[in-house]
């Protein structure tokens, strides 16, 4: 099939509409064959060549797999065009019917004839007797039927909406490669067995992009049934992914069709591996791409290989504990972000490069944080001066505290005491002026300080008061300790543009019980606007983004205006997303309009039982319908054993599963409605299961011996090496009494360096001016 697929290819064409064209072709010269038979029959009484049984199945199933392969193909191009086709069939077989029964009625008196006596004298004399008879016949019996047919078509069928649905709903039989976008090499998710015909029930990766969405009141197993397992099978196909690189990279470094791009440390490699660690010979290129196909994710002029970020936010650390324990059993690496943690790595928005991307970034999130907890004054705090302050601030912030802290980075806190003391602007602001380049460069937001928070400004008094709506936000964000702790941190911190570009694995716990309702919302919505504003900047396209996959437990704490982007256009951005409530009622909370449409847009749907009758009555309704027969109880003669023959016996659609059926589902049962591959919706009950007991234990670590290739790198590549911009740096936690060498693979001798850093430093200045001289 492979081969015949590149000649497809090259034909522009499918399976499907290939051989349906064949056999339409076969067909219709089988059709004259037969109709030329049957003319001869009508014009001298007998056939030139009869067919057999043998011949006419094989002439039937022609015609009948015509039918049934041209229905998925290019031909059909609406459901009026597979109406019709169903048309042409039924009045191609009724032609081919009736040829065969005449042929074999006339074959059958010849036959007969043939035994008389004196056959031949029959024949010859009486021919003018035998021919009309003969003929009439073959002419007859069309004229009899034909109309039946055409009776059947025009009225029987064409009135009968149940028969127009069923004909237009036929798939027929499709020959396309049922393993495209199934399989190991994709991220499909297996959510249970279904618990009627056994077969897994799975949700395709293509379908994971349109959101998922899962209902069920506490302690129905939304968390342990569906989060933990969905979210282990993805770090499973994490660890799939790495180990298959390396067994592939190693097999490619060994043949020479590819080098590695650094000389790597070896055990780093082995434990970090990515087949961007990699580059192919360049006259083996087509080789390289060849070999490496299905770990491919685009073949563009850069290589992008399969990979996958997950990130899961919950608000209980239990369920997070289970997740570490999963990544550390795949040697998987992961942030952990919770503020009970001491070591947690930190989400300070100063951690971007570029200034103006740090002030987008801190504008968009306090204008998202602030318009969910201040509706009403949402248009107020979006006016341009609003913006202009926080933005204007991070700039300034971004590029002088550095500089008069030995480098520290800025955080939230500091921007607080700016707007809580003016002065302290004013200073900064004059030390940014000594610098002649950064003078000119930041003209503008010098000036912009001047005329509004300097102490002779004129905008002064104004400012005071406009810069409260944000103090406010700053001051309620950092108010818990553990939460400033991580949005404070100077030294190591997430950066989401990074997250998706890499696939990293971050794990949030908001700590709903430990820091309280209010806190647990401000920092579970902080963190998703900061994850959004780099969602919605992410390079690329829909092909050449690495898939990342959003759980969200209990996401009705943080639905707003802000966070409905999640539902409607992630997607695009290769985010998969997957949140749960415990009711209907919870998602729209906020507003209707807001709650229907992260109902409507999330198109996989999971619920479990024990809801409010009003839930029960629209899950009914949602899961979809069925065919079933609706028998008249008065219609059956139970002395006679059967059906009476006026009794109404109607085709009728009715909700797959009522109310009642719903509400008394067990535990570890959940009713979905997923998309399938072809994007139609598919339902039934599943039964669920915890964690398997294979994402337990400790899994293997492929090792390999990549050193020895380290010296099949040429020179000018070695120029092109950025010897380390870190990512493991990212994900670390360091300390004093570290015994591993993981962290960097070019090693270094540290002895001599001294990495001096308190977090608890305030602003500080240095207010002595610069000699001109020097």
């Amino acid at each position: 099939m492979k081969y015949l697929d590149k000649f497809l290819k090259i034909l522009k064409t499918d399976r499907n509409t290939f051989f349906a064209f064949i056999l339409i072709l076969i067909s219709i010269y089988l059709l004259i064959d037969r109709i030329t038979e049957y003319l001869l029959i009508v014009f001298t009484g007998v056939a030139y060549e009869y067919w057999g049984p043998i011949s006419y199945t094989l002439f039937f199933a022609s015609i009948t797999f015509a039918y049934n392969l041209g229905v998925p193909s290019k031909f059909m191009k609406s459901d009026n065009d597979k109406v019709k086709w169903f048309y042409t069939y039924y009045v191609v077989l009724y032609i081919a019917v009736i040829i065969m029964v005449i042929e074999w009625i006339n074959m059958l008196c010849w036959t007969g004839f043939m035994f008389l006596p004196r056959y031949d004298y029959i024949v010859t004399e009486f021919a003018y007797l035998i021919k009309p008879a003969f003929s009439s016949f073959a002419i007859a019996l069309p004229l009899a039927t034909g109309p039946i047919i055409f009776r059947k078509i025009y009225t029987q069928f064409n009135d009968s909406k149940l028969i127009i649905k069923s004909i237009r709903g036929y798939g027929g039989i499709s020959l396309s490669d049922k393993t495209i976008g199934w399989g190991p090499y994709t991220n499909e998710l297996l959510l249970g067995m279904d618990k009627v015909s056994g077969n897994k029930v799975k949700i395709p990766e293509i379908r994971r992009y349109e959101s998922t969405m899962v209902v069920g009141i506490s302690g129905a197993g939304k968390t342990s049934l569906i989060f933990e397992p969905f979210v282990a099978q993805d770090i499973n196909k994490k660890h799939f992914f790495r180990e298959t690189s390396k067994t592939l990279a190693i097999a490619a470094l060994r043949t020479g069709i590819a080098t590695l791009n650094a000389p790597y440390d070896n055990t780093y490699l082995n434990k970090n591996f990515s087949l961007n660690m990699i580059l192919p010979v360049e006259s083996k290129k087509a080789l390289f791409k060849a070999y490496f196909k299905k770990m491919i994710l685009n073949d563009g002029d850069n290589l992008l290989y399969k990979n996958l970020g997950i990130t899961y936010m919950s608000p209980d650390y239990e369920t997070i504990g289970k997740i570490k324990d999963v990544c550390d059993n795949f040697s998987i690496k992961y942030n952990v972000i919770d503020p009970e943690n001491h070591d947690s790595i930190g989400l300070n928005p100063f951690s971007f490069e570029d200034p103006i991307k740090t002030a987008l970034l801190i504008s968009t999130v306090l204008k998202g944080f602030y318009s969910d907890k201040n509706p009403e004054t949402e248009v107020a705090y979006r006016e341009n001066l609003s913006n202009q302050v926080i933005e204007n601030l991070a700039i300034l912030l971004k590029v002088m505290y550095p500089k008069i802290n030995s480098g520290k980075l800025p955080t939230l806190d500091d921007m607080l005491k700016l707007l809580n003391n003016f002065s302290l602007i004013e200073k900064m602001c004059k030390i940014l002026e000594q610098d002649e380049d950064l003078n000119k460069k930041y003209d503008n937001q010098i000036n912009y300080f001047k005329k509004n928070f300097y102490s002779n400004s004129p905008n002064r008094n104004e400012m005071e008061k406009l810069v409260s709506i944000p103090m406010a936000q700053l001051d309620s964000l950092l108010r818990y300790p553990g939460v400033k702790r991580i949005l404070c941190n100077r030294t190591s911190n997430v950066n989401y543009d990074d997250v998706l570009e890499r696939g990293e694995i971050c794990l949030v716990c908001t700590r709903r019980g430990d820091l309280g309702e209010d806190a647990h919302k401000a920092f579970g919505l902080y963190f998703l606007l900061l994850m959004q504003f780099s969602v919605l900047r992410r390079p690329g396209s829909e092909n050449t983004r690495i898939p990342h996959f959003l759980y969200i437990d209990e996401f009705p704490d943080f639905i707003c205006k802000s966070t409905e982007s999640i539902f409607t256009i992630y997607r695009k951005y290769r985010i998969a997303t997957v949140i749960s409530a415990q009711n209907l009622d919870q998602l729209k909370a906020k507003g209707e309009k807001l709650g229907n449409t992260i109902i409507a847009n999330c198109a996989n749907k999971i619920v479990f039982g024990n809801n409010s009758p009003q839930d029960n009555e629209w899950w009914s309704k949602e899961i979809g319908e069925k065919k079933e027969w609706n028998v008249d109880r008065h219609s059956y003669d139970f002395a006679k054993d059967k059906y009476k023959n006026d009794g109404k016996v109607k085709l009728e659609f009715k909700n797959k599963y009522n109310a009642g059926k719903i509400q008394s589902l067990g535990f570890k049962n959940c009713i979905f409605k997923i998309k399938n591959l072809a994007g139609k919706n598919v339902n039934g009950i599943a039964k669920l299961d915890f964690i398997p007991s294979q994402y337990k234990e400790k899994q293997k670590v492929k090792n390999y011996d990549f050193k020895k290739y380290s010296n099949g790198i040429s020179e000018e590549e070695s120029r092109k090496i950025n010897f380390f911009t870190s990512e493991s740096l990212v994900n670390k936690h360091f300390s004093d009494d570290t015994q591993n060498d993981d962290g960097n693979p070019i090693k270094m001798n540290t002895s001599n360096l001294n990495f001096d850093i308190n977090n608890n430093d305030a602003i500080t200045f240095k207010l002595k001016k610069r000699n001109p001289k020097q």
